[in-house]
């Protein structure tokens, strides 16, 4: 959504002007998900931060499509979806750096320096392919160049709408039910893994 929230509010809304909006909600909530990770992972499982972070960027979704041409709704919609992605990065960082102790115990090395590049690597990756998505998107539908929002048409509209809001709900739908069922590394079974390391490596 961060690339093609200014294709929206440009050929949608029409109101590009209004953009900057978007930047100072999405650092303000940006700053207050980040304070509050720390003491939500105190209460409620970094399993749960995920999947229901995602179930919050699912309604911001579904609020986007039905905001059509009104600037309240949209911003609303745009809180929604930021507001849980910051925790939704530090529960899947977590999740990888504790994958560290996991590998240690069964290979016997420790390889921070590999594991946790990869994240990174990952999200350039994914940064490539969602802007050129985006692009492809944009020339489908006819958001190019000077066109005003009245020159796309509904057939346009609904392009851009397959590629950008139903293309990625059914994307991280999938991802919220992969971790959900698939990841096994949680908080109790990394303690479980660092109470094995530390016997393993005091009997030595």
């Amino acid at each position: 959504m961060e690339g093609s929230s200014l294709y929206y509010f440009r050929y949608v809304l029409g109101r590009q002007s209004d953009y900057y909006l978007v930047g100072v909600i999405t650092a303000i909530l940006g700053m207050i998900s980040v304070a509050l990770f720390p003491v939500m992972v105190k209460w409620v499982k970094r399993k749960t931060i995920y999947t229901g972070g995602i179930i919050f960027m699912l309604c911001g979704y579904v609020l986007f499509l039905t905001a059509g041409h009104h600037l309240i709704p949209v911003l609303v919609a745009v809180s929604l979806y930021f507001f849980p992605y910051p925790m939704i990065f530090l529960a899947a960082l977590m999740t990888i750096t504790d994958s560290v102790e996991y590998g240690q115990l069964k290979i016997g090395n420790r390889n921070e320096s590999v594991t946790l590049a990869v994240r990174p690597l990952l999200d350039k990756l994914a940064g490539a392919f969602s802007n050129g998505i985006v692009g492809i998107a944009a020339v489908l539908a006819g958001m190019t160049g000077n066109a005003l929002p009245s020159d796309i048409s509904s057939h346009g509209l609904s392009i851009f709408k397959l590629f950008i809001f139903f293309g990625p709900m059914i994307l991280i739908a999938i991802a919220a039910l992969l971790y959900f069922f698939k990841i096994k590394l949680s908080e109790e079974k990394h303690a479980q893994i660092v109470q094995q390391l530390e016997h393993k490596l005091s009997t030595k």
